[in-house]
């Protein structure tokens, strides 16, 4: 997703091709909402040794449309791991986050592959944001 290009790539490495599409470039970084209340705090993992867990909030609130989410960040650095949400327009939606690493072991992977280079935007009536490619992504997986 490149967000201040305003499109997205799917890329089907089994058939070797590339699709280019709309990306609303809004972009949702996950932060704990000023409204938000503290449902509790968990330790995830192992506090039986150094590095084997991590200390967590999870924060809820109200979405608009007579929804809900919660988010789960970590406790120290603030560092989101998962976010989860419900309206009845849209369902129940879940984004988790792990594996993070400080700094970038290859800063290529966010540049699209050499397949990309000559995809063509897809021409479509609606334009996805952040969520519907995830879930685009997920249907066909």
């Amino acid at each position: 997703m490149l967000f201040s290009e305003k499109v997205y790539y799917e890329i089907d490495w089994s058939r070797v091709k590339c699709t280019k599409k709309k990306l609303d470039g809004f972009f949702v970084p996950m932060h704990v909402p000023k409204d938000a209340k503290l449902m509790g705090q968990v330790f995830m993992g192992s506090s039986s040794s150094w590095g084997m867990g991590v200390l967590t909030n999870t924060w809820y609130g109200s979405l608009p449309g007579n929804g809900l989410y919660s988010n789960v960040f970590t406790e120290i650095g603030c560092i989101p791991l998962t976010y989860t949400s419900y309206t009845p327009a849209h369902g129940w939606i879940t984004v988790s986050t792990f594996n993070w690493v400080v700094g970038l072991s290859n800063p290529m992977d966010f540049v699209p592959p050499s397949i990309c280079e000559r995809a063509e935007l897809e021409e479509t009536e609606t334009i996805d944001n952040f969520f519907t490619a995830l879930r685009s992504l997920a249907i066909k997986s």
